[in-house]
């Protein structure tokens, strides 16, 4: 056999082998698997299998040209073709400008909310704990990613219940966290939770966290990240009563070091369907606070999807009269805007 014959079928070999890998990494965890496979041909050397593999990448997943390209060459720049580097910083420079642009605007380009992706939701509530009853809750959520280093996350969440004319739950929550990312991977966070729950023994309670937090995992199947550091909690606990209305100890205002670690996971089981689960554990002076939230959204259109949510929470040392176990179950509907 010649040198051509043989060079021939060494490239279709590696071609089929290509396909072969990028078809069994979707197969296996719903990703599309190029990622993966490009860093492993640069780990060997393997320039030809990497120049293979991205052209199937290319060939495959059209729509994805750009981050394909973007992505290869994080990795290996200097294996990648002129025309394709190019192409490259010729997106890059497209994306900057319109950024540019759009912070020009001044004030306006931190208030636009066509440039916030926000979600409503509004469902229904079972819990159990210091309130059983169901309750209507509502929802609202705005995320933003200015550039490539800073995003935003603003959650705010009401829960509602009325028995007989007398309001018998009441919890406004609200949660705001910034990230900023100086480094690849690590990245610092402000994490501010505001909370009045009418029946948890507590006027307001107000938390506030920095810390440094890791990407541990970032596909397009899984996501996952971890933070933590130090914060403080200022508490307001009501009055209590005895029986007959005398007070037996007026409300306070107390305050407490503390330290924070949560963590956020998502998966993206199908192209409809995803789960998230975030979970926290703050420790303090005098208490102890566990937290896990998880939700399985299912996507209906382009802006409706349906929710279920379970929320729960574990206080050391409540007030006296409440308890310590807290749960809520959400089943909602969802609009993006």
């Amino acid at each position: 056999m010649t040198t051509f014959g043989k060079h021939t079928l060494r490239l279709a070999a590696q071609i089929l082998f290509a396909s072969t890998l990028l078809t069994a990494s979707v197969s296996a965890d719903g990703s599309k698997g190029y990622d993966k496979l490009l860093e492993t041909a640069v780990t060997s050397g393997d320039k030809a299998t990497f120049d293979v593999i991205l052209n199937t990448a290319l060939t495959t997943w059209p729509d994805d040209r750009e981050a394909i390209l973007a992505f290869a060459k994080g990795l290996k720049a200097d294996w990648m073709e002129p025309a394709q580097i190019e192409e490259v910083e010729e997106a890059e420079a497209r994306k900057i400008a319109a950024e540019e642009a759009s912070k020009a605007r001044g004030i306006i380009y931190y208030l636009d909310p066509a440039l916030w992706n926000g979600q409503a939701e509004l469902g229904a509530t079972s819990s159990t704990g210091d309130s059983d009853e169901q309750s209507i809750s509502m929802g609202l959520s705005f995320r933003r990613d200015f550039g490539k280093r800073w995003s935003h996350d603003l959650d705010l969440n009401f829960d509602l219940a009325r028995s007989s004319g007398a309001t018998t739950r009441e919890r406004f929550l609200a949660k705001y966290e910034t990230i900023w990312r100086p480094w690849n991977g690590t990245y610092a966070v402000n994490y501010t939770e505001f909370e009045m729950d009418k029946f948890s023994g507590y006027d307001y309670r107000i938390i506030e966290n920095i810390g440094i937090g890791y990407q541990l995992l970032d596909t397009e199947r899984h996501k996952l990240r971890i933070q933590g550091g130090p914060g403080i909690r200022i508490s307001r606990v009501e009055a209590t009563f005895d029986d007959v209305g005398a007070m037996l100890s007026p409300a306070t205002t107390e305050s407490e070091f503390l330290g924070r670690i949560s963590s956020t996971y998502e998966l993206k089981l199908s192209d409809s369907l995803t789960f998230r689960d975030r979970a926290s554990v703050l420790v303090g002076v005098d208490m102890t606070t566990v937290e896990n939230w998880m939700e399985m959204t299912s996507r209906i259109n382009a802006h409706l999807a349906a929710r279920v949510s379970f929320e729960v929470r574990y206080e050391s040392a409540p007030p006296v009269g409440t308890a310590a176990w807290d749960t809520i179950t959400r089943a909602a509907l969802v609009y993006d805007f």
